[in-house]
């Protein structure tokens, strides 16, 4: 599910505060230089299904968004999870959240963000994008054989990158999104055991979905 950063506090806030200044001034300049490029399209909702995230859980429970689409294609999105999180997946290489076996879990999440479009590319509805985030997460982890278990609960703020596409299959309003999100958590999870299995600690980490869906 996450890659897991150990950081101390205080240089994460500074790192994340400097990294949201750069964007929002970064981003003011590309919009200026693309202006007259952007599509002056009508605003728009869009729902979709977090294909990404749902498959490496076996499809357990639901993951999503929902949004607002502006003008020049800036975002106002609502993402919800609500995913149970296989052994599998959590053991893997690329979760890396739990080191040894017998250990499921379940991740409740409801995250805002606002993003605006960073790189055009020629073709029509489609566009790189950057934004930021605040969010509140739990992580609940039980050993499938003991009866133990530990729960993690925190406010996050962070700042994601995506590539958004309308129109595929050029279908009218068949849209898919991937996007690349990291959080900060103001509550860090401390390193916990579980019979033998080890719970990482985690204080900043990243995630990958893959939303699809559609444009109304």
């Amino acid at each position: 599910m996450c890659y897991y950063f150990n950081k101390q506090k205080s240089t994460m806030i500074k790192f994340i505060k400097h990294l949201f200044l750069l964007f929002l001034l970064s981003n003011s300049c590309l919009i200026k230089a693309q202006d007259s490029l952007t599509p002056h399209s009508k605003p728009s909702i869009h729902i979709g299904y977090d294909l990404g995230e749902m498959a490496f859980n076996k499809f357990q429970n639901l993951a999503g968004e929902i949004g607002l689409k502006f003008k020049k294609d800036q975002m106002l999105r609502f993402v919800y999870l609500n995913v149970k999180l296989t052994e599998e997946h959590l053991s893997s290489g690329f979760a890396k959240a739990v080191e040894g076996d017998n250990v499921s879990g379940q991740w409740n999440g409801y995250e805002l963000l606002y993003d605006l479009p960073i790189y055009r590319f020629k073709r029509a509805n489609s566009f790189i994008y950057g934004g930021v985030s605040v969010g509140y997460h739990k992580n609940v982890y039980r050993h499938t054989i003991l009866n133990t278990m530990v729960a993690h609960k925190s406010s996050t703020l962070g700042f994601d990158i995506g590539y958004r596409e309308s129109n595929v299959f050029k279908i009218k309003g068949l849209y898919y999104n991937f996007q690349i999100p990291f959080r900060y958590n103001f509550k860090a999870l401390e390193e916990t055991q579980l019979g033998d299995t080890t719970i990482n600690r985690s204080t900043f980490n990243q995630t990958i979905s893959f939303f699809v869906g559609y444009e109304f």
